[in-house]
């Protein structure tokens, strides 16, 4: 009768891990896609250009702070650009290629111009390699590495929450 007995809890003991073992595996399969999205790496670059810079002001309010704006290549099928202007009411774009540019502004009070640029010769970008980007990138494989050391730490929690149980 005594075997029976430890057999018995033997049996509870195992369906026990089962359950843990089961809802590891699921939370691996919830926080590894997590992981890889959270991780993201942004690399940048510093270039020196020449850059055409519109200024643009109302008569009564100064500068037209967060004024939207559309920047239209030469021919004017395409938006080159578009954006707010900045705190001093600058729409800045940088040109990649002569020719008559055009520039179209619009506030939400209904106010607005209609601006071409003339860009002569051809534009000329300078990237400095000193100022290339040294911001670590977090890749798939930190990420990864992380999620699973959680889901070991979870289940050792959950192990521990359990004996005590």
């Amino acid at each position: 009768m005594h075997t029976v007995h430890c057999y018995g809890m033997y049996r509870k003991a195992l369906h026990r891990y089962w359950i843990s073992g089961g809802l590891l595996f699921l939370l691996a399969g919830v926080m590894l896609p997590a992981g890889s999205a959270v991780a993201h790496g942004v690399d940048y670059r510093i270039e020196r250009s020449e850059a055409v810079m519109v200024h643009f002001s109302s008569h009564h309010d100064g500068p037209m702070t967060g004024a939207g704006f559309r920047v239209f290549s030469p021919g004017g099928q395409k938006v080159f650009s578009s954006g707010n202007t900045d705190a001093l009411g600058r729409a800045v774009f940088v040109p990649d290629q002569p020719g008559r540019w055009r520039v179209l502004m619009a506030t939400e009070d209904g106010h607005g111009a209609d601006v071409e640029v003339s860009v002569e010769g051809p534009a000329v970008t300078a990237v400095d390699p000193d100022q290339e980007s040294t911001a670590p990138v977090a890749g798939r494989i930190p990420a990864t590495a992380a999620g699973i050391g959680y889901l070991f730490g979870l289940a050792g929690l959950l192990a521990l929450w359990r004996l005590r149980r």
